[in-house]
């Protein structure tokens, strides 16, 4: 079920298997389904649960687990770091499946935070997308919060979708955070002089690490905990030190001072040695020379394990009066585009008149839903919120409508016996409002 619909027009308690069904689900909890099914993934866990004999033929049911499924055939295109106010309506099945791209090294963190209830459960699973398809490689448990150390570089996705009957005002956050402490305290990933893979030697080799300028004997710390595995001397790096921690060999160069021995164990932040400009680097001024190494693939770009970025602007709740409508162009023509900002590709120019309906605010930025299931995102002033009627159908004109727009249902207009307004279009239809404000599409 795509676009504007009457979903909300559904009256559960007057459906006696809806009513069963959601007292049984309010009141189970995670501990519950894993007594029933066993251990496994909650939203697996969830899905099964449903689709137990009891429930499986329940409209409401195969909607929900539609709903996940769908997400993926329409994924929102993000950047990190993102934040949306979104809106999530309880009678109304929904997820939202968001792409991005992550470098090795970062921390990924995905979180619900409930806005307007507070005892909603949201199932958060994060898949690493390939030409292949996609793998679920976490999610979240007991909380709505998931956090993962990438180790290879490529695109991520994440679904959301909160269980059956909940839903309501939520900030959605996708965050990229740094997975080690940097390697001169004071300083951060802006410090780096000199980065992965620059030239070196006329371009003979290439550098395989980072450079961070400092003061001779400013302390170099342990990026993470871990043990030391050599200290010594050599020509090009000069007095070195070799440490190793999670899954990783991280590399010191041009120190002036060596202060812990080869076997040692290391805390996070202990300090190692001291700025110096040793080996080759004795033309130079005083710096750290910082690599990090990965078992089997050799030089890793340090730059990603360190890099912080923060939101730019915080998108509030009251941002969300708009969550949930039904809104149209205003302008002659506006673009959908895949991402928020001007600078995003266009999925599609849409014309004067064209609705769709808002799901997220980001910024200045609507994601919308389009009749037809596509998503995308809208700049907020090419966007009216009032529908007032461009035109009008007389009830005992001769015309079909529907009452979703992707449904086949069609049916007489004569049969509603009230008039309709035409407040919007998509493609070749109307959309109609009648006296009692419900939605239909006219084709």
């Amino acid at each position: 079920m795509h676009g504007i619909c009457n979903y909300q027009g559904m009256n559960i308690k007057s459906i006696g298997l809806f009513g069963f069904l959601g007292l049984i689900l309010l009141g189970c909890n995670g501990t519950n389904f894993q007594k029933i099914l066993g251990p496994s993934n909650p939203y697996e866990q969830y899905s099964n649960f449903l689709n137990s004999s009891e429930f499986e033929n329940a409209a409401i049911v195969r909607d929900w687990v539609n709903a996940g499924e769908r997400a993926f055939d329409s994924p929102v295109e993000i950047t990190l770091p993102y934040q949306e106010i979104s809106h999530f309506e309880k009678n109304q099945p929904k997820a939202i499946y968001m792409e991005f791209e992550a470098k090795e090294g970062q921390i990924i963190s995905a979180e619900v935070k409930q806005i307007s209830t507070k005892d909603a459960r949201f199932f958060l699973d994060l898949y690493e997308v390939s030409n292949s398809g996609r793998k679920n490689i976490q999610f979240a448990k007991d909380t709505s919060q998931l956090n993962f150390q990438v180790k290879n570089t490529g695109k991520y996705g994440v679904r959301i979708q909160p269980e059956l009957f909940r839903g309501g005002v939520v900030e959605l956050l996708v965050q990229q955070n740094p997975s080690l402490a940097f390697p001169i305290g004071g300083k951060n990933h802006r410090s780096i002089a000199s980065f992965f893979g620059d030239p070196r030697d006329g371009g003979r080799r290439r550098h395989e690490g980072v450079d961070v300028f400092a003061p001779r004997g400013t302390p170099v710390i342990a990026v993470s905990s871990g043990r030391v595995n050599r200290v010594g001397n050599n020509n090009l790096g000069g007095k070195i030190i070799n440490m190793s921690g999670g899954g990783y060999s991280y590399y010191y160069a041009h120190l002036d001072t060596q202060m812990v021995k080869t076997g040692q164990a290391v805390n996070i932040g202990d300090t190692l040695g001291t700025v110096g400009n040793t080996g080759n680097a004795i033309s130079t001024p005083p710096h750290l020379h910082f690599g990090i190494y990965r078992s089997g693939r050799g030089a890793v770009d340090p730059f990603p394990f360190f890099e912080e970025r923060r939101l730019s602007v915080v998108t509030t709740i009251g941002d969300s009066i708009n969550l949930g409508k039904v809104v149209r162009v205003k302008v002659p023509t506006a673009n959908l585009r895949s991402k928020p900002g001007t600078n995003a590709e266009i999925i599609q120019k849409l014309p004067n008149n064209t609705v769709a309906t808002i799901q997220g605010k980001t910024n200045d930025w609507y994601r919308v839903l389009l009749p037809d299931g596509r998503v995308g995102y809208l700049f907020e002033n090419l966007l009216a919120y009032e529908l007032s009627a461009f035109g009008s159908l007389e009830e005992k004109e001769e015309f079909m409508i529907r009452e979703n727009f992707a449904d086949n249902n069609n049916f007489e207009a004569s049969r509603l016996g009230e008039n309709l307004e035409v407040i919007g279009e998509f493609q070749d239809s109307r959309l109609l409002i009648t006296e009692s404000g419900k939605y239909y599409w006219a084709f």
